[in-house]
């Protein structure tokens, strides 16, 4: 019990002084170091477009000639630039069920991706999928990354939908 008790205050000790053996230096260029955020992706739905509102659509499923919309919730948080500005920039990747890519567009912001965010957020940046009717019926997988072009940060989601 003794023993225990010596080893537990040794632990306790070192843990207390950051291990003991770090130099000045070490502990000043960790300190010195930037911690960057991630960007984060709240959440995203699968929605449809309503006289220019979105519209949660919760089953994922569309017929042939439908519009998927694929919108996201606060996105961030992105740096600013030396002009106080945020840049960010989103590409888009249908798959089919077998991992085939189907579609694939990028910058889709241009230059509105080139702007003031509020709180340095994207509040509700989306992508869009046209199907045609000769679209086969069955799984799809829609991807969707957003880059942080200023701090070179980027994040990714994707979920499936089907078409029936």
């Amino acid at each position: 019990m003794m023993k225990t008790n010596i080893i537990l205050l040794i632990v306790f000790a070192l843990l207390s002084n950051g291990c003991g053996n770090k130099s000045k230096d070490e502990t000043d260029n960790r300190q010195n170091k930037k911690i960057t955020q991630k960007l984060h992706i709240e959440d995203y739905d699968f929605s449809v477009m309503n006289n220019n509102s979105f519209i949660i659509y919760n089953k994922a499923i569309y017929q042939r000639g439908d519009e998927v919309y694929f919108v996201l919730k606060n996105v961030g948080p992105f740096a600013r630039g030396k002009d106080s500005l945020n840049r960010a920039e989103m590409k888009m990747e249908i798959l089919n069920a077998i991992g085939e890519t189907v579609a694939y567009k990028d910058k889709l912001f241009g230059e509105r991706g080139h702007a003031d965010f509020n709180n340095n957020i994207l509040k509700q940046p989306y992508a869009s999928y046209s199907t045609d009717r000769k679209d086969e019926i069955g799984k799809y997988t829609f991807k969707v990354t957003v880059y942080d072009l200023i701090s070179g940060d980027s994040t990714s989601v994707s979920d499936d939908f089907y078409i029936e």
